[in-house]
């Protein structure tokens, strides 16, 4: 057990500490995980925690918006990346820091607090340790590739996220400011995707493999995604669609109530 456990803010010195934990825990690309510490001063904050000056864990918490038809917008943050080293897990450390992250949260006057598993055994742990709940679901979509020459164009993250708030104007729905449209276009295009319009629609996605994850589409015919494999030589694609019948997506700890069909899509997973 580690007694002196210290949770603070991370400063900067500790930036290259972090960037190796990352490296070793997620197995990013070193200019991808670069470019996130380069990202984090305008997205949100980090916390550390320490033990006798040792580093042996991490989290993140980014900001965003909870944007509704006719009302006020209120703040969301959203808790990502905890990290702890191997030799020092299952000692509660990632429990503290997620708690910790709250605690800015609601100092803050952050109402919804919410995060994405990274794997489905954790659902049940974000939910024993912090009280989450799956509040979205989502289902994947399989799409071949097509040539019948739908239009494509690449978009850069401010384009995007204008087109996102248009095309999303009438839903209840997760507003991503500036810098995590840039960390997710860099995800993106550091996996072979990017950002994409289509005769009205949108879509955002990255290649693993062969495959073509789409994390978001919005407003997109029946070729934008097909015309969009071939462009980018997948063999299909998987698209990710809300449906509240299918597996779990994104989790939330919130003090007040969430508006049903809440959209999150474009996670940062």
């Amino acid at each position: 057990m580690y007694y002196d456990l210290s949770i603070s803010e991370y400063k900067p010195e500790d930036v290259p500490s972090l960037k190796a934990l990352w490296i070793e825990t997620f197995d990013d690309k070193p200019e991808l995980v670069d470019r996130f510490f380069e990202l984090l001063p305008s997205m949100g904050t980090g916390f550390v925690a320490e033990c006798r000056g040792e580093l042996l864990g991490c989290a993140y918490v980014l900001d965003a918006e909870l944007w509704m038809p006719e009302k006020a917008p209120k703040n969301l943050s959203y808790i990502y990346a905890v990290a702890v080293e191997p030799f020092a897990r299952g000692n509660g450390i990632g429990a503290k820091l997620t708690r910790q992250c709250q605690r800015y949260c609601w100092n803050r006057d952050i109402d919804i607090c919410c995060t994405l598993p990274a794997e489905k055994s954790l659902y049940n742990w974000y939910n024993s340790v912090a009280g989450f709940e799956v509040v979205s679901r989502c289902r994947y979509d399989k799409l071949y590739p097509t040539d019948k020459g739908c239009e494509i164009r690449r978009l850069h993250a401010d384009e995007y996220g204008f087109l996102r708030a248009d095309l999303l104007k009438q839903n209840n729905y997760v507003n991503l400011l500036y810098g995590y449209l840039l960390y997710q276009q860099a995800i993106c295009e550091a996996y072979g995707g990017g950002m994409f319009a289509c005769e009205g629609g949108i879509a955002c996605g990255y290649i693993d493999g062969k495959v073509l994850y789409i994390k978001e589409a919005l407003n997109d015919s029946a070729d934008f995604i097909p015309s969009l494999c071939n462009m980018l030589g997948a063999e299909y694609a998987l698209v990710r669609r809300s449906d509240e019948s299918a597996e779990p997506f994104m989790t939330v700890y919130s003090l007040v109530p969430p508006p049903d069909n809440l959209s999150f899509n474009l996670a940062l997973d």
